[in-house]
């Protein structure tokens, strides 16, 4: 009897590791392809509603020429002392090597960006000042 209640924690112990090291899978990481591009980013405020921003992003390689990558992401985040405004948008392609997104911001000031590229299993994040 005790034997079986010790196998059933030792298996239930080992299914659980199991499934966290599962859970972790592959870590995404940054490629030679990723690493060798240039970002820009331009914000088009709306004259109407000031907390309205279309943000346009061009990439390019290293000869200049615009290139697409698999998923744009930006997270928006504005540090202010007692306020944590944070912001995710998935950026839309709009041609070659260029994306954009409609936000509404809920406050003007400092706003910085981490931009992420994907491009098949590989990640690279870019952190921008808006």
């Amino acid at each position: 009897m005790k034997n079986k209640r010790i196998r059933r924690y030792a298996a239930a112990i080992l299914s659980m590791l199991v499934i966290l090291l599962a859970g972790c899978g592959t870590k995404l990481s940054s490629s030679p392809f990723l690493d060798d591009l240039t970002v820009s980013i331009q914000d088009t405020p709306n004259s109407g509603d000031t907390t309205a921003h279309e943000y346009k992003m061009e990439i390019k390689d290293s000869a200049g020429n615009p290139v697409d990558v698999d998923r744009v992401r930006i997270n928006l985040s504005m540090s202010m002392h007692g306020m944590n405004h944070k912001m995710k948008e998935q950026m839309e392609r709009s041609g070659l090597g260029q994306y954009h997104t409609k936000v509404y911001l809920p406050m003007n000031g400092d706003w910085r960006a981490i931009v992420s590229l994907k491009k098949d299993n590989s990640e690279r994040k870019i952190s921008l000042r808006l």
